[in-house]
């Protein structure tokens, strides 16, 4: 594929960004008391060295009212000024025409007291349901005083060697809060109507270009707040055209925090969000970036060519693969190491208070300690299994030089992957088996299917390592009637191996027992390609054509024993698939405890210990969990051949787990 806009230059103001591919600030928790680590150093060294034209880095909290969280990056006063220097510094050894900007952050009434050490600040006193918090109402001291430290955070910005500052004024942050009047009830010159509401970022932005005159400021800003009272796209229009006078670049992104439109999870369409982008720069002369889900260089391309944006932000996208760049400038489109929009590593992450790491690249935050070791001796590797951990090692050992094999029971590659992008919403994981596809004809990788490996084979094959990747098999419930013709596996179901039924029980409520209610309650509704076919030709009437789309077909009922559902759901990813149950009339039952499975019915004990029964029951499908299927392990042991276990085949995990930890593995055999 051929690019012709997003290799191209982009000047803002009197910089040039070499081409118009950004990455868009994310809190990396790499920050040691605000400061500046070696890590987060060597995390940004390898985005630049990718070939990104921007790096925008943060948020950086301009003094103690704005700070969100505890590792967060600090330029409240001078002390942060040699580390960010050290940064910068590094950036731009690593690649000379890379920029860099800081971002710089306000969280308002999203901080949390406990981590600033008093009540935070905003407009008014409006109770927010994300910090859980009613913060003190600013006054007019209050004002002065953070509009001052946005100035000075923006100078020490300009002094540590930072190429440009944007202001983060997206999802529900300081900026966006005075702006909205679902959070500022103000009385005064700050509230009431849009231009008052508009007045503190622009006196902000007019302060902060007294302070650094000729020097590129950005704004990162909502398309849409996506919440009920607040502004919409329309607004959105006056507001960005009333600020770019002010500005030099507007970074537009999604909806609040608070939002229940999904904004970042796998199931968002890739590039649906672009609307946002385009929606402002029809009303604005200075440049426009577009945000959210933009995973792939030829999507970014097709956006730019259209005219929606002037440069495209990939920040999840530059986690996963950092030399993202670099290759599609290169054409190796294959090559690139592609972001599903899992969340795992990242935002999940970034919400349990630990650093930033990657589900598809195990060298996100690791840089430094992660460099593929030179090979010593070659040897001859037997992987058994190739699920995700069983080809992460294949990957990574082949590349190091080792004469690596995978053997497959099954007549395909992925293991559960397979089955885990089947469900609703999920999609994306197939990627994965598509990019491992990709390197195992690459790097020409032998592939053993329909391989029920013995160890009379592994006697024959003479390995000199084995890895067993066998992964896990479902945990029967010691229920009365679970050996029943109609109770199945949940994963049977994705596999094809159960049918679904009009009236269907899943026992447990974790990650897979949602997915299946997802699958079972949506089980033959119209699809979106029917939808548009139907709707374009007017063959079938838009609104019940809508209700086919969406409708649950299929009475589904949830049965946990714990008192939450979506246990081993990530925060980013769990409500937005409860939220789909509820919407689907998916009946959830928690602190409930299986007693009898009949040949229609379920017996259960409810949370007060009554007795209850779901009748007329067509198919049980049990989601509880998973052991090892690691049968072979101490065979192998006995033949006195080194032998590793990883991912499910050492304990359940994560697939995150799994890849980080087949990664490390397969860089010290």
């Amino acid at each position: 594929m051929k690019f012709f806009k997003l290799f191209s230059p982009l000047k803002i103001r009197d910089m040039t960004i070499p081409n118009r591919i950004v990455m868009p600030a994310i809190n990396l928790n790499y920050a040691n008391e605000g400061y500046i680590t070696q890590r987060l150093i060597d995390f940004y060294i390898e985005r630049a060295k990718g070939g990104a034209g921007m790096l925008i880095v943060g948020g950086c909290y301009v003094d103690l009212y704005a700070k969100g969280l505890p590792m967060m990056i600090s330029i409240e006063n001078d002390n942060f000024i040699p580390k960010l220097t050290e940064l910068t510094a590094s950036v731009h050894n690593a690649r000379e025409n890379v920029k860099i900007c800081a971002q710089l952050y306000h969280g308002g009434a999203y901080t949390y007291p406990q981590i600033i050490g008093t009540t935070p600040i905003a407009p008014s006193a409006v109770y927010s349901n994300f910090s859980k918090t009613m913060p003190r109402e600013m006054d007019f001291n209050d004002i002065e005083r953070e509009q001052k430290a946005f100035a000075e955070a923006a100078l020490r910005a300009k002094k540590a060697g930072f190429d440009a500052v944007e202001i983060c004024a997206n999802a529900g942050y300081l900026m966006t809060q005075f702006i909205s009047p679902l959070t500022n009830k103000r009385k005064d010159k700050y509230g009431g109507s849009l231009e008052n509401r508009l007045r503190f970022p622009i006196e902000t932005l007019d302060l902060i270009r007294s302070y650094v005159d000729n020097f590129p400021i950005g704004y990162r800003i909502s398309g849409d707040d996506f919440v009920p009272g607040s502004n919409t796209y329309k607004e959105k229009t006056h507001i960005a055209e009333k600020l770019s006078s002010h500005l030099d670049y507007l970074n537009v992104t999604g909806g609040w925090h608070e939002t229940k439109t999904p904004q970042t999870t796998m199931d968002v369409p890739e590039g649906c969000y672009a609307y946002l982008a385009e929606n402002i720069k029809k009303h604005v002369s200075i440049p426009v970036f577009s945000s959210n889900r933009i995973n792939n260089p030829e999507l970014a391309e097709q956006i730019l060519m259209a005219g929606k944006a002037d440069a495209i932000c990939m920040g999840r996208t530059l986690i996963a693969d950092p030399y993202l760049p670099l290759k599609a400038q290169k054409g190796e489109l294959r090559d690139i190491m592609t972001c599903i929009g899992c969340n795992q590593g990242c935002f999940d992450s970034i919400f349990l208070l630990k650093p930033v790491s990657c589900l598809r690249n195990a060298r996100a935050g690791n840089e430094a300690k992660t460099e593929l070791n030179p090979l010593e001796t070659k040897k001859k590797v037997m992987i058994i299994g190739s699920g995700p951990a069983g080809l992460e090692a294949a990957r990574i050992a082949k590349i190091r030089g080792h004469d690596v094999h995978i053997f497959e029971k099954n007549d395909r590659i992925g293991g559960l992957l397979n089955l885990i992008w089947i469900p609703p919403g999920r999609n994306e994981f197939k990627k994965m088996i598509d990019d491992y596809t990709y390197w195992i004809q690459k790097h020409r990788i032998p592939v053993y299917f329909n391989e029920e490996v013995s160890v009379e084979k592994i006697k024959e094959f003479n390995p000199d390592v084995v890895v067993l990747a066998t992964g896990s098999k479902g945990l029967k419930p010691p229920i009365p009637g679970i050996d029943n013709k109609n109770v199945y596996w949940a994963n049977d179901v994705f596999s094809g191996d159960a049918p679904v039924g009009k009236n269907n029980v899943i026992i447990g409520g974790g990650a897979t027992g949602i997915e299946l209610a997802l699958y079972l309650a949506k089980f033959g509704s119209l699809n979106l390609e029917q939808f548009d076919f139907l709707t374009f030709y007017k063959a079938l009437e838009a609104d019940i054509a809508l209700k086919m789309l969406h409708e649950g077909r299929n009475k589904v009922t949830v049965l946990e024993q714990l008192p939450k559902l979506g246990s081993a759901l990530g925060k980013t990813t769990k409500w937005v698939l409860l939220d789909k149950c509820d919407a689907l009339g998916i009946k959830m039952l928690t602190n409930v405890k299986v007693t009898e499975i009949g040949e229609n019915y379920v017996n259960y004990m409810d949370a007060t210990d009554s007795e209850q029964r779901i009748s007329d029951v067509d198919y049980i499908y049990y989601a509880t969990g998973v052991e090892s299927d690691d049968i072979l392990y101490k065979q192998i042991k006995a033949l006195k051949i080194p032998v590793e276990k990883i991912g499910d085949a050492k304990k359940p995990q994560t697939v995150l787990e799994a890849i980080n930890k087949a990664y490390s593995l397969a860089n010290r055999i």
